[in-house]
């Protein structure tokens, strides 16, 4: 009765071999599987790697934009502020202004591009006409701050920093005139820009409309891009 139940030797490694290698088909299964879903999570988990990283990048540098429009914004402020002061009674009114308010980031970025060139060769044009070393040192400092601006800018939208190579070129004052005339609402009782600069009083003046054109447009704007 019993030996009809009994499993041979033979029987016996049959069988475990049979366990086994089913076993080792189902691990090798479970590895393939395991390897085709890591085929399919290592990229997915590359890509979120590197969109998490743009972003980062994305988001250093927006912030480093936006500092450096801030910083450029306290600066016009500060040259309007001096250039008040050092006329004294004799500064012009802050004109009204137009136009300045823009709707879209790209288009500031490209008006302020614009304005710090402009501001630069207008510096460049009037500063050798200056007779008083103090006012030419002036002149000569506020300059240099404006070229810093025109050269981040001029980056920042694709240019050369020196759209003039290695030697920058003054802007006439027709030009200039013709350049800011279209933002321009009202001069508020000042003197007409057009009008020939004869002394000191005039060139400083002159780069006083400027500088409040440029720190309205800053005013006006980078509060609405740059919070």
């Amino acid at each position: 009765m019993t030996d009809q139940f009994t499993v041979s030797e033979e029987g016996k490694e049959a069988s475990f071999a049979h366990r086994f290698f089913r076993g080792t088909a189902s691990r090798r299964s479970f590895l393939t599987r395991s390897v085709a879903s890591a085929g399919i999570i290592a990229p997915a988990a590359a890509l979120l790697v590197t969109q998490t990283a743009n972003a980062a990048a994305n988001s250093v540098s927006s912030l480093k934009v936006g500092s450096a429009f801030h910083e450029i914004q306290k600066d016009e402020d500060a040259h309007v502020s001096f250039l008040e002061k050092a006329l004294g009674t004799a500064a012009r009114p802050k004109p009204g202004f137009k136009n300045l308010k823009q709707h879209h980031l790209a288009n500031f970025v490209k008006l302020s591009q614009v304005f710090e060139n402009v501001g630069v060769g207008a510096y460049l044009m009037a500063a050798p006409a200056l007779s008083d070393k103090g006012n030419l040192a002036a002149a000569g400092s506020i300059l240099a701050i404006e070229a810093r601006h025109a050269g981040y800018l001029n980056a920042l939208v694709g240019k050369p920093l020196s759209t003039d190579g290695a030697f920058d070129k003054p802007i006439s004052q027709d030009q200039i005139v013709k350049d800011v005339m279209p933002f321009i609402d009202s001069l508020n009782g000042g003197s007409d820009p057009s009008n020939p600069l004869q002394n000191d009083i005039d060139i400083l003046n002159f780069a006083l409309l400027l500088e409040y054109l440029e720190a309205t447009f800053y005013d006006t704007n980078v509060p609405l891009f740059y919070r």
